[in-house]
């Protein structure tokens, strides 16, 4: 009975649209907003997360990790297209440069890559990530979960 809530409870936050008032996430100058992770409700699936992080500092920060509880590890993906194919490379750090944005955002060539992901950690339809920074230090994060992550990004227009 347990397992079929989990799996009641689960597609009922997939189905919904995330929230568009978020908790603020800040460190130092860097704002995190549109913080979404896109999920089919699968447990052990590999799950991109996005979010949009503006720097308001005069100085550039590096994103330099990222960690949850709702997946085994982490990954910042970087989608490389050649005329030979398509490649997708793990990378240690991404730039958020000053007086800009770094965006990990549905579409473009980054995503964060929650590798053996657990929908069921979800509260309240939120997963908690941390983030570090460079510079910045370190802030955890609701990201909402949605089954359609350029809807979810484009409800933040």
């Amino acid at each position: 009975m347990m397992f079929l809530r989990t799996i009641l409870g689960a597609a009922a936050v997939l189905a919904s649209a995330p929230a568009l008032a978020e908790t603020p996430a800040v460190a130092g100058s860097l704002d995190l907003s549109r913080r979404i992770v896109a999920s089919s409700g699968t447990v052990g699936e590999a799950s991109a997360g996005y979010v949009r992080v503006v720097n308001a500092s005069s100085a550039r920060d590096q994103l330099v990790g990222v960690t949850c509880t709702c997946a085994s590890r982490v990954e910042f993906h970087h989608i490389r297209r050649s005329a030979t194919g398509v490649s997708m490379d793990s990378e240690p750090v991404w730039d958020v440069p000053a007086q800009g944005a770094l965006d990990i955002r549905p579409g473009s060539d980054l995503h964060l890559m929650l590798i053996d992901f657990d929908p069921a950690k979800a509260v309240e339809g939120q997963v908690v990530l941390t983030l570090a920074f460079r510079d910045a230090g370190v802030v955890e994060a609701g990201f909402a979960l949605t089954g359609d992550s350029r809807a979810a990004w484009a409800a933040y227009d």
